[in-house]
């Protein structure tokens, strides 16, 4: 255990520095108190509200760097290998542990969002631990398993509305084995979220607001179509790389797909169903509801990927020698080097795009509602919104991020060129596209 978890560590702790994207720079600016009071935001957020009163509690310790707002992750990654290797002695015996363990330590979405400030990483430690205990207390009632049972259920209901399908899929279970007396647990963590309803229902009115009004904006969130399902597999097992040559792509994933399926049809699923219930309920419920609500993405059900690495380690563990897991371990740490020394895979690199641009120039943006990375990094200048605004200045520095959903139609462009101006120069960093706008003399 100790080696699996120091091996985990050392692996979740490399590009841990990089840049804060979009959505961490704006968790970052909440805790910060820049967006408002926190548990205002807190409430007002699409998600449950405990992973920003956890991201509070470690900022007040260890300030706002990228590493620090980080940190709740990095531990909740480590935790999820813990109990993976937990409940794969549980279900099987300590062989089962060390693979199942083995395969999260390294398995390079889990390390991705073990080193991302959002809720994903927690959410997958919450829902882990409370299936460790979940299993315990079917085999044996005890105090201990009761109370841990209760604490780690409530505390994944409150970091993740899709986590609530795996609770719905627990309670059905327990209801089958008249195990009324986790029910009663089930139902006692599933009342405190009456707490938080109003503002449930409240972000769930605007979220359905903003579809009918810009349905881009469903795509990019969670928009639901015919590869929504094989591609949260290939995620799950070669993390968020891609390939450009898609015969390429297409033959890696093949082979990962054999070799997964070889491992994986030597598993009891019958005598493994509980497995089954974690990984199956939450990605059909929450493809059903992405009908109609555009909730459904690979990364939102990180916490059933466990479940699939522990179904790939019982099988690993018939085969008599050890080469398959092996491989299946060495594919890993591969699709892992690849990542580190491709940066095109990288977080949006915000803070150099920040050091390059001259600390006076004119600064445009497709939305300036999308300025928190700008903001994290120290910029506290005007930032104009070329679709409408007037455009002044004879250099002009246009960040085109997310300009498809902002600016669809491209009139910030077609103003630059009725203004005037034309691109000079651009420059490409992770995830960001800087085009440099100078003005006809």
């Amino acid at each position: 255990m100790f080696y699996i978890l120091a091996l985990a560590t050392i692996l979740r702790l490399i590009l841990l520095n990089q840049s804060l994207w979009l959505d961490e720079s704006i968790q970052a600016l909440a805790l910060m108190g820049k967006m408002g009071p926190l548990m205002q935001y807190a409430l007002a957020d699409y998600q449950p509200p405990l992973y920003h009163l956890i991201g509070y509690a470690f900022t007040q310790l260890f300030g706002y760097s990228e590493i620090a707002l980080r940190l709740p992750s990095i531990i909740s990654g480590l935790f999820t290998v813990y109990f993976v290797v937990k409940i794969g002695e549980v279900i099987g015996n300590r062989k089962i542990g060390l693979i199942a363990g083995l395969l999260a330590a390294t398995n390079p979405l889990l390390i991705y969002y073990s080193q991302e400030g959002r809720t994903y990483a927690l959410t997958t430690f919450f829902v882990t631990a409370s299936f460790y205990h979940f299993m315990l207390l079917l085999k044996q009632k005890s105090t201990k398993s009761y109370l841990l049972y209760s604490l780690f259920t409530t505390a994944f209901l409150w970091t993740s509305y899709l986590s609530w399908f795996v609770m719905l899929a627990q309670g059905i279970y327990a209801l089958w084995k008249k195990r009324y007396d986790i029910l009663s647990l089930q139902i006692g963590a599933t009342l405190t979220l009456f707490a938080w309803l109003p503002s449930f229902i409240s972000s769930l009115s605007i979220g359905q607001s903003t579809l009918v009004t810009s349905p881009a904006w469903g795509t990019v969130v969670g928009g639901l179509s015919w590869k929504s399902l094989p591609l949260t597999w290939v995620k799950f097992v070669i993390g968020r790389i891609s390939f450009d040559n898609k015969i390429i792509y297409g033959v890696l994933v093949g082979i990962i797909g054999f070799v997964h399926l070889l491992a994986l049809r030597l598993v009891d699923f019958k005598k493994n169903h509980l497995l089954l219930l974690w990984l199956i309920p939450p990605v059909i419920l929450g493809i059903f509801t992405a009908g109609f609500l555009p909730v459904y993405q690979y990364f939102r059900v990180l916490f059933i990927l466990p479940a699939y690495l522990l179904l790939l380690a019982l099988g690993l563990s018939k085969f008599k020698v050890i080469y398959p897991t092996v491989l299946v371990i060495v594919i890993q740490f591969i699709l892992l080097g690849y990542y580190w020394v491709s940066p095109r895979y990288h977080r949006e690199d915000w803070r150099q795009l920040v050091r390059d641009i001259p600390p006076n120039a004119t600064l445009a943006l497709p939305s300036r509602a999308q300025n928190a990375p700008l903001l994290y990094y120290g910029w506290d200048k005007p930032i104009l919104e070329p679709s409408h605004d007037v455009l002044v200045g004879q250099t002009i520095y246009y960040i085109r991020y997310v300009e498809d959903l902002f600016d669809g139609t491209r009139l910030g462009q077609a103003n630059f060129a009725k203004s005037g101006y034309t691109i000079t120069s651009q420059k490409s960093y992770s995830g960001i596209q800087l085009d440099i706008y100078e003005k006809w003399q």
